[in-house]
């Protein structure tokens, strides 16, 4: 029994630092295949971190060679301070 509190209490510590987010930034076009994804992302380090990823798709729509954009998205996931963040399109 001491074990399992230990470890419950273990993961109610680390589960307060978990965060993941992804919310769209293009209409979602579905004529047009998902063939090519393009990423334009940034480490996070306790809230310290390269520039930011480009809102306005750009950057991901050019790295993934996209002509026709079908749909884009940001997404965050760090966990306690550390992780993430992407601008991903989706397209042709």
């Amino acid at each position: 029994m001491n074990g399992r509190a230990v470890l419950i209490g273990a993961v109610l510590l680390v589960l307060p630092g978990c965060l993941s987010h992804t919310m769209p930034l293009a209409n979602p076009n579905a004529s047009i295949s998902d063939a090519k994804q393009g990423q334009d992302c940034t480490t996070i380090i306790f809230g310290l971190g390269g520039p930011s990823p480009d809102v306005t798709v750009a950057q991901a729509i050019r790295l993934g060679g996209i002509t026709k954009l079908r749909s884009a998205e940001y997404r965050t996931n760090t966990f306690q301070g550390v992780g993430k963040e992407c601008v991903v399109a989706h397209g042709e």
